[in-house]
């Protein structure tokens, strides 16, 4: 259970080493984009089902990607290949975040449901020039795709989907190269997939976490 409930009003955050190892840490504030940039600088993610208040969590160990780690199975390079995909990138966040929400969506109300509010809320944070998105397209469909947000070099991963086998981790795999080539520290990736194991994720510790944050 969270042991701080957050007021509306003071948009702040608990020191992220009062949690536990599972992380669940505090209730409450609200899904705007304020609220999730803090929360990101703080060492927290939302995660929450609809209906329900923010809950907000800082496990221990953290699921991270540094770019240099990047590994492309010789399947998954092939099968890129066959799909003949094109990437761009912060050219269509909505139309990502409604394909990822689709998606998402389709199952009975969970943790993983992409709602409107957050749709809302990374559309201010794209306003503010702080959002990140990978837009995968085949035959010029959007087929997959990538959102989040940034921070100095970090960036913080809210979701990755597609509707192409492979398009998910194109949509990665673009968005690890570039940043590259940009220095970016790391990914947070919040949890593991089936397509960030694949990519080569690694588990840091909170404390570590925390001090690539003030970096």
């Amino acid at each position: 259970m969270p042991s701080f409930q957050l007021s509306k009003e003071n948009i702040s955050f608990p020191p992220a080493h009062f949690a536990d190892s599972e992380g669940l840490l505090a209730e409450g504030g609200d899904i705007t984009a304020t609220w999730l940039l803090e929360g990101y600088k703080s060492g927290y993610y939302l995660w929450a089902s609809p209906m329900q208040y923010p809950k907000w969590w800082t496990p221990d160990p953290r699921i991270v990607f540094f770019p240099k780690d990047l590994i492309i199975p010789d399947h998954i390079s092939e099968g890129i290949k066959k799909a003949g995909f094109k990437v761009t990138f912060n050219k269509g966040l909505e139309g990502v975040m409604k394909l990822i929400q689709s998606i998402e969506n389709k199952e009975e109300m969970n943790s993983g449901w992409l709602t409107g509010k957050l749709i809302k809320a990374y559309l201010e944070i794209e306003r503010l020039g702080l959002a990140l998105s990978v837009e995968v397209y085949k035959n010029n469909t959007l087929v997959g795709g990538a959102f989040g947000a940034t921070n100095k070099k970090i960036f913080f991963g809210e979701y990755i989907n597609g509707i192409e086998k492979y398009a998910a981790e194109f949509a990665l795999i673009s968005l690890v190269e570039k940043f590259q080539k940009e220095n970016y520290t790391l990914l947070d990736l919040h949890k593991e997939t089936n397509v960030t194991m694949a990519l080569g994720i690694r588990e840091i510790s909170r404390s570590e976490y925390i001090h690539l944050l003030k970096k």
